[in-house]
């Protein structure tokens, strides 16, 4: 181990342990549940099924989200268990492969890295806030994240050294980045569209990437088709697909109207569901939310300013500089992904990672620029670590003693809010998250807890417990709560 790796091995160390004491303090919320629910289903009862996900074209509700990080989260929970710490701990894991990764591409591409610029770019890594928050959390977005950087890296081998094992590699690692996540298929196909436009002396070798790349995702896509057709699901699949890209539920509105002309059937229940389910924004409003992304904003206009100064003498170079298009990419990346439809936060890393590459490649060039890089990734690191540090430190203990002390049973029914998830599991067989999973699916329930002070998604909670409430065969009534968080704790008996 030389220097530099020995550098980034122990400052993620010091992340890794500082991150693990502090996990606690990001509540369990609603994205995080629906995608481990199935895999704490999956590895402790052997059921791939789910009571936290939502109906899709009126089918009971299943998980539709590319399989492979359940999968990997119910091997993870199998292994290791299920406690919230644990759980979100392979995140940590992730994310530390994911440095590995990137500082191995960097070489490859032949940075000579140093010290400073490894602990530069491993500051930036764990430290800013937007970053901590999707590897503090139990998305796959991290997991999205590594396999994209992996597909860049094994396409990087395979031009260097062209043989039958690098080409299997790119094909797994492309149909890999489907069963994570079809938005990391749009970003990979977007970087290679940018350097095939930006470097036409690359364009012969991306062409000969393109069908390697092209089989291995049309493989992940097949596989990812018999995997929700085996469950019957494939209709739902590709409904959640439309409903979460706003070009994609605009191009249906468009053309389902058309097609009921056309077979004459009545489209407009299919169009005013599809109106209620589109999770969307204005291309110009989902723009404009990378305003608030505020550390990618100061490092983007620092690296700029150190890459113009550096080629004052002859700019028109920048364009051929790997460095400098990388940074551009950081903003076209956004760009793309809100004309697919959509660009969430917890999509942010695919701007922030060429942008992080972009800094590397500066400050291993110029002392100067490493410095003042130095200094901004301090600035922004200690914002994104205050972040963390302020969250509620105890509600989490809090509200493990308010479900400690109430003695449920493995077989008791308990309709709860996403912030219990960690801690009612292990001690219900049968919880449902009624924030998402629909009330009518609910057959029976012993336990009801409600979250008086919670958001829109534990609204559902109160507006379930005043339906049994005016049925007058059943007795609801409040026998706990809790403070920090707001907790309500309701018996529901039959009255004799």
């Amino acid at each position: 181990m030389n220097k530099c790796h020995f550098a980034y091995v122990l400052l993620s160390l010091a992340f890794i342990v500082a991150n693990w004491f502090t996990l606690s303090r990001l509540m369990p919320w609603i994205d995080e549940v629906m995608m481990l629910d199935t895999a704490y289903n999956t590895a402790f009862h052997g059921r791939w099924e789910t009571t936290a996900w939502y109906r899709v074209v009126g089918e009971y509700p299943f998980s539709t989200y590319p399989p492979l990080y359940q999968m990997l989260a119910a091997v993870w929970m199998w292994l290791f268990g299920s406690s919230l710490w644990v759980v979100r701990s392979m995140n940590l894991l992730t994310t530390f492969l994911l440095g590995g990764v990137c500082l191995r591409m960097m070489e490859r591409r032949g940075l000579a890295m140093s010290v400073w610029p490894t602990l530069l770019f491993t500051l930036l890594l764990w430290g800013t806030g937007e970053m901590a928050w999707m590897y503090r959390n139990g998305r796959p977005d991290i997991l999205c994240a590594l396999l994209a950087t992996a597909t860049v890296l094994v396409a990087h081998r395979h031009l260097e050294q062209p043989s039958p094992s690098a080409r299997i590699a790119l094909v797994a690692a492309s149909a890999a980045l489907v069963c994570s996540g079809l938005q990391t298929v749009v970003w990979i196909w977007a970087l290679w569209a940018f350097c095939f436009m930006a470097r036409r002396g690359w364009r012969r070798q991306l062409i000969q990437l393109f069908p390697m790349m092209l089989t291995g995702i049309t493989l992940g896509l097949l596989a990812l088709a018999l995997f929700m057709l085996a469950h019957g699901r494939l209709l739902a699949f590709v409904s959640s697909i439309v409903q979460y890209s706003a070009t994609l539920s605009g191009i249906a509105l468009t053309v389902i109207p058309w097609a009921g002309d056309l077979f004459g059937f009545d489209a407009t229940p299919c169009t005013q569901k599809l109106l209620e389910l589109t999770a969307g924004m204005s291309l110009g409003r989902q723009l404009l939310s990378m305003a608030a992304y505020r550390s990618f904003l100061v490092l983007w206009v620092v690296t700029l300013a150190a890459y113009v100064t550096r080629f004052r003498k002859s700019l028109h170079r920048l364009f051929s500089d790997d460095g400098f298009l990388m940074l551009l990419f950081a903003l076209c990346a956004p760009v793309v992904m809100a004309l697919a439809g959509r660009f969430p936060d917890y999509y942010r890393w695919m701007a922030f990672l060429p942008l992080l590459v972009s800094v590397t490649s500066i400050a291993v060039r110029s002392r100067g620029w490493c410095a003042v890089c130095c200094v901004a990734a301090f600035a922004v690191s200690a914002s994104g670590v205050k972040t963390v540090l302020t969250d509620d430190k105890d509600d989490y203990g809090n509200l493990q003693t308010f479900v400690g002390r109430q003695g449920f049973k493995k077989s008791d029914v308990v309709v709860c809010p996403f912030s219990l998830f960690y801690e009612i599991k292990p001690l219900c067989d049968t919880c449902y998250f009624a924030g998402i999973f629909p009330a009518e699916y609910i057959s029976h329930a012993d336990y009801i807890v409600e979250a008086p002070g919670g958001d829109a998604y534990d609204k559902p909670l109160s507006a379930y417990i005043g339906m049994l409430k005016a049925d007058t065969s059943l007795a609801v009534t409040a026998i706990d709560s809790c403070d920090h968080p707001s907790l309500t704790l309701y018996q529901v008996r039959k009255k004799p």
